[in-house]
């Protein structure tokens, strides 16, 4: 997506062309690059859905759990 928007920003590419070189929607490469946020990493790193309620640790207590519960009764 970075390779992307810059071949478009930097007049390289067309927005269809780039869209089909690089492999990504054309939808979401148009709307990066006419963002008027200028820094790349701010565009593409942000991620994207809603924050975890549960933290890791007690993520990884209930997988364990649920593991256990599966070996002792479905197995």
């Amino acid at each position: 997506m970075k390779r992307a928007i810059l071949a478009v920003r930097g007049k390289e590419m067309g927005l269809l062309r780039a869209s089909n070189h690089f492999g990504v929607p054309k939808s979401t490469l148009k709307d990066k690059v006419n963002s008027k946020v200028k820094v790349i990493d701010k565009l593409v790193g942000c991620k994207l859905g809603r924050k975890p309620i549960l933290g890791d640790k007690l993520e990884n207590i209930l997988i364990s759990y649920c593991l256990e519960m599966e070996k002792r009764f479905m197995a």
